[in-house]
């Protein structure tokens, strides 16, 4: 294992040790960012919970959220409570229907977590690029194409 592997599961593991605090955190830097999406800490699943509603060029959106360091691969699962949009790799999505956002290797900063208050805005972003793609057929955005 080198060094960089060492320190990232360190700051992991006191993470967990410290998931309120750390979730305490996340939840107050959303908030003053962003007015439209409401947060609850969920003490049973040691996560942040969140719902909000989005309107994107007109159109309203429900966004769902958790976000929490005992979330396997990364800390997010966020979506779009909309039965219309279906599972499909050429728009970044999840098996779960969870947005895909990032590149959850590539696009991790060393030594750290995605802060959630930067990942709120690639919201925004996932939505322009999904009705692009309903368009034309092609994903507009930067992306890393899904290998499985």
């Amino acid at each position: 294992m080198n060094i960089i592997a060492i320190l990232e599961a360190s700051i992991k593991f006191n993470q967990k040790k410290n998931w309120y605090s750390f979730l305490l955190i996340e939840k107050l830097l959303v908030e003053k960012h962003f007015n439209w999406i409401d947060l609850k800490i969920n003490n049973e699943n040691k996560s942040l919970i969140g719902k909000g509603f989005l309107n994107v060029e007109g159109k309203k959106y429900e966004i769902l959220l958790s976000y929490s360091p005992y979330n396997q691969y990364r800390y997010d699962r966020i979506f779009i409570n909309d039965s219309r949009i279906e599972f499909n790799n050429n728009i970044h999505l999840y098996n779960d229907k969870s947005l895909c956002l990032y590149h959850p290797i590539f696009d991790r900063p060393i030594l750290n977590s995605i802060p959630l208050y930067k990942m709120i805005p690639w919201i925004t972003e996932w939505i322009i690029f999904y009705e692009q793609w309903k368009k034309y057929g092609v994903w507009l955005g930067d992306e890393i194409k899904h290998n499985f």
